[in-house]
């Protein structure tokens, strides 16, 4: 029988997977969200259901970041009169709670930002994908190492929401070259990640760790947007609690309230 890790990896996107800058969102964000599953189970996934049912007298709703931000431009009626319900004053309670409940969840965030307008063209050959893994499972494994080293040698699963038959095989073929021989940008310290187990999961199943995942990932980005210039500061809560739990890990170093930022980190 496996060992199986004692965490589990919920990751998720924010932008396009591809080398399109966009003027609204610039950038690809992949947000990895560690977390010990006891704590999940038990602790953080009871907590998120609750909330569910209090605002909505069901668990039977899946939040997106972009549906809470703009819940006039769903498309589907039925997940539309989901979010209009939450309006006012009901609204702000929800977000307080929301926000509280973030706040004290335990977890970790390992976040990759790939700037598209400031990659160079000879790095545009790679597929996001293979560029935002290879990041992702380094500061991954480097967290390991200095905090928790015995779980080097476990199978550690890491969930990514399923985006559809190109994303997917494109962030499968990433995966397969990344596990097998590490990042091809160029040379870097050797890295394992031989035990790390990708996961496709549909964004129906309701996973309140792809739901987390979601939720913060965007706000990682326009921080870093805010942060360069290159958008004015919005509402600043949400990252504000992200900062405590955002980590860039890096040989034996992790940073508080950093992420890792292509292509001004190679």
């Amino acid at each position: 029988m496996a060992d199986f890790s004692k965490y589990i990896v919920y990751v998720d996107e924010s932008g396009d997977a591809n080398w399109k800058a966009t003027p609204e969102f610039p950038l690809l964000c992949l947000n990895y969200c560690l977390f010990e599953k006891d704590h999940y189970l038990h602790e953080l996934v009871p907590r998120f259901n609750r909330l569910k049912f209090k605002y909505w007298g069901c668990d039977n709703i899946v939040l997106h970041e972009r549906d809470l931000r703009k819940p006039d431009k769903i498309k589907d009626p039925a997940v539309k009169s989901k979010y209009m319900h939450l309006n006012g004053k009901r609204r702000g309670e929800f977000m307080d709670e929301l926000t509280e409940l973030m706040r004290s969840a335990q977890f970790q965030c390992f976040c990759v930002v790939i700037d598209k307008l400031a990659v160079p063209d000879r790095h545009k050959s790679f597929d996001p994908y293979h560029i935002g893994l290879s990041r992702g499972f380094r500061q991954i494994e480097s967290y390991l190492k200095v905090y928790d080293p015995i779980e080097l040698s476990k199978d550690l699963h890491i969930v990514f929401e399923s985006r559809g038959r190109d994303d997917d095989a494109a962030l499968s073929k990433a995966y397969k070259q990344v596990s097998v021989q590490g990042s091809l940008l160029g040379q870097v310290p050797a890295h394992n990640f031989s035990n790390f187990r990708l996961e496709l999961m549909d964004k129906k199943s309701n996973s309140t760790g792809l739901q987390i995942a979601d939720l913060t990932a965007r706000p990682i980005g326009n921080h870093y947007l805010h942060k360069t210039g290159q958008r004015p500061k919005t509402d600043q809560r949400t990252i504000e609690v992200l900062l405590g739990k955002l980590l860039f890990c890096f040989g034996e170093k992790c940073v508080r309230g950093d992420y890792d930022v292509f292509h001004e980190r190679l």
